[in-house]
């Protein structure tokens, strides 16, 4: 069934906010390691602020070795995305895709993600901007975010469908000018991004506390409107990835259980012990590791 190739994950996994709710109290474990024993694949955030050395994609390759399937998208540098002055060089390019090249070698790197901001607009510089992503970064698996409406036209999906770009669907607060959620999907690979809906923090430059515009925690109602965009897209894709990046608190990883839950059809989903003392409305739908599953059973 189309279900079984929807992978969940999170954005990024190294977060002050969640010590003692995704990881345990009192411990120090790896903390992909642990993040991959709940979940399908990961966004890596970090490449997103500077580029990676090789060595460390190297390190996240050996230490899940043992688990092949899991897999990883990357955020690709903000040089590309969010500096748009003046065009990048050959040199920033190399700079920006070296440190990602284990993991396209080994093929475990699903998607390059160009996440553009909302005021990249629908105009002809924005559009041959997109032009020369599809250009320099042929043999990526490059997926493209657009926030701002002016794009949702037919001209922009056959643009994607020609130049094997991945529609990147997403979720964000209904404000004026914003993308509704979609369910368009323009390669053999659906990617889903999930922001929240907090309105009031958006747009707003100061953030009061780290991660304020992504501190909202889906319903199960509202869960349940999106796995039917999701649905749509993963019917028209062989792999349709979910990314959580409502990372305050940890409530993109309570969401992304939640979201497995609902599409386990009978098979167990596990969770951390902390995480469902901290998101109590997971218990009954997820089963807990340590203490507390020991308690019910």
């Amino acid at each position: 069934m189309a279900e079984a190739q929807i992978l969940i994950g999170t954005a990024g996994w190294s977060y002050a906010d969640w010590e003692n709710v995704v990881y345990p109290v009192g411990q120090s474990p790896d903390r992909l390691r642990w993040l991959a024993q709940y979940l399908d694949c990961v966004e890596v955030d970090a490449s997103f602020y500077r580029p990676l050395e090789p060595r460390i994609a190297e390190s996240w390759l050996k230490r899940l070795a043992d688990r092949p399937r899991f897999r990883f998208l990357a955020k690709a540098w903000q040089r590309f995305t969010h500096e748009r002055k003046s065009p990048w060089t050959r040199s920033e390019l190399e700079l920006g895709t070296r440190g990602l090249e284990p993991l396209r070698a080994a093929v475990r790197l699903d998607a390059l993600l160009f996440q553009f901001p909302w005021s990249f607009r629908n105009d002809a510089p924005n559009r041959e901007w997109l032009t020369r992503i599809a250009g320099d970064f042929a043999g990526w698996p490059v997926a493209v975010e657009l926030r701002h409406d002016s794009w949702l036209r037919d001209e922009t999906i056959a643009f994607f469908r020609e130049w094997r770009l991945i529609f990147c669907n997403i979720d964000q607060p209904a404000l004026e000018h914003c993308i509704r959620p979609t369910a368009h999907a323009t390669t053999d690979t659906g990617y889903y991004r999930l922001h929240g809906r907090n309105a009031a923090n958006w747009f707003r430059k100061e953030q009061e506390v780290y991660g304020g515009r992504y501190d909202y925690l889906y319903s199960d109602a509202e869960l349940d409107g999106l796995l039917t965009h999701i649905r749509r897209v993963a019917s028209q894709t062989k792999r349709t990835f979910v990314v959580f990046n409502n990372h305050r608190d940890a409530k993109a990883f309570a969401n992304a259980l939640g979201l497995q839950a609902k599409l386990a059809q009978g098979s167990t989903v596990r969770a951390p012990s902390s995480l469902l003392a901290r998101y109590p409305q997971l218990r009954g739908r997820v089963v807990a590791d340590g203490e507390e599953h020991l308690t019910l059973m």
